[in-house]
């Protein structure tokens, strides 16, 4: 998956870089609302070991979005590592359509670095660093998996107008310049309630990793994920935005849970 857990899967995880498609000119309520600043906290096993900002500005129907994220606590101490995830695109048909997705990780001495781009869920231009690895055990990463894909914090996005009792409904396949893989989530229950900061009603999904290109077949973290049952997100919308964002989400890990949790909302300048 995603190099930071739940970053790019559920973050929230987790949103694209440019436009598909030039807007017209945004009306003045919208060129008068600011981004807004979501802030998560997240935990293994209970003890909290990163914090990720993500900054959201959507006008027109189009998103600019960027996570920033850092260890904090033990792991802060003894495992320091900090990164951004940035993207852009268009919500349509209920679906986000990026356009460009850049990651850049800083983990100790060894960097990350992502620069896509994206037209109509096709990979373009795509460099990465370190370059995939090459092995025999390794299912290739084929020209049939950069069609039909977008990156991993756009898929965080889902528009307001879509119903609650279809948020779940879908399945989000994701490359994230590695590896390509699905998000398969289905209904779990509704809550009419939501966070503070956010507008009910919030759905909860359960949610299934499959593995398509890019990993390690047979590989013990590999089966892991892909036999996990305990996976799961849960989603509410801004207040005065028309848009679907994860609250928390959750993945059991060989360690404990991991859980992002989302703790401070800012949105129309409050």
């Amino acid at each position: 998956m995603s190099r930071f857990p739940l970053a790019a899967a559920a973050l929230a995880a987790p949103l694209a870089l440019a436009l598909l498609t030039p807007a017209g000119p945004a009306s003045a309520a919208e060129a008068a609302l600011p981004p807004a600043a979501l802030h998560y906290g997240l935990t293994v096993a209970g003890l909290p070991i990163a914090r990720a900002d993500l900054s959201l500005d959507d006008r027109g129907g189009r998103y600019d979005a960027d996570v920033e994220w850092r260890t904090v606590g033990i792991a802060g101490i003894f495992a320091a590592a900090s990164g951004k995830v940035a993207a852009q695109g268009r919500l349509v048909g209920g679906r986000p359509h990026p356009r460009a997705y850049r990651l850049i990780e800083r983990n100790g001495d060894t960097p990350f670095d992502v620069a896509m781009a994206l037209s109509g869920g096709r990979v373009g231009r795509l460099v990465v660093e370190p370059p995939a690895k090459i092995g025999e055990d390794i299912v290739p990463v084929e020209a049939e998996h950069l069609r039909g894909v977008i990156d991993p914090l756009s898929a965080a996005l889902i528009p307001g107008s879509t119903p609650a009792s279809a948020v779940c409904d879908r399945t989000l396949p994701i490359f994230d310049g590695w590896s390509r893989w699905d998000v398969r989530l289905t209904a779990k229950t509704t809550l009419e309630t939501a966070p503070t900061g956010m507008r009910g009603p919030t759905v909860v999904c359960s949610a299934r990793w499959v593995p398509i290109a890019g990993h390690r077949e047979g590989h013990r973290s590999v089966r892991y994920m892909a036999e996990n049952r305990d996976l799961e997100v849960r989603l509410a919308r801004l207040p005065d935005r028309d848009l679907w964002l994860p609250v928390e989400a959750s993945v059991g890990t060989m360690i404990g849970t991991a859980r992002a949790t989302l703790e401070t909302v800012t949105t129309g300048g409050r």
